[in-house]
């Protein structure tokens, strides 16, 4: 399939207090870690093509559980998921990261490696997972049967 080149889907990927890391290959942040993100295909959903990007880029299954942040231009669109890891070892693609591999959400927020953009992203992630382990906000979302994604 064709990419659009207009809208994007990224992922924070958490399992437990680590995040998924991969160390891009080119243009304005080569060399540096970032999160997973690539371009929607075209008639693709950004529920599904971020579960797509995740796995091309690293070899790891993800399960998307909500929508993080969206950053709009007007030559394009960047829509960040917070996402749980499912399976799979972090291995690079080769072709657009060297590198792929869970780090310790403090030690990335710390890192001089990682881009400004991904460590807010982090540092966000871990707000709303806190938010989503609230007991209260648990007990009153289990029995609605409401799912955010299909």
């Amino acid at each position: 399939m064709e990419d659009n080149r207009f809208a994007a889907v990224g992922a924070i990927v958490l399992k437990g207090d680590e995040v998924l890391l991969v160390r891009h290959t080119y243009g304005g942040a080569a060399g540096q870690l970032l999160n997973p993100s690539g371009f929607i295909q075209k008639g693709e959903m950004p529920y599904e093509a971020v579960k797509r990007e995740v796995y091309e880029e690293t070899s790891v299954e993800i399960n998307p559980i909500g929508l993080l942040a969206v950053r709009c231009s007007v030559k394009d669109w960047w829509l960040v998921f917070l996402a749980e890891y499912v399976s799979g070892t972090p291995c690079p693609d080769n072709k657009e990261n060297s590198e792929a591999f869970f780090l310790s959400c403090e030690e990335a927020i710390n890192h001089q490696d990682i881009t400004d953009a991904t460590k807010t992203l982090i540092k966000l992630a871990k707000e709303q997972k806190l938010f989503l382990e609230n007991e209260e906000y648990a007990a009153l979302h289990s029995s609605s049967g409401r799912v955010m994604f299909s």
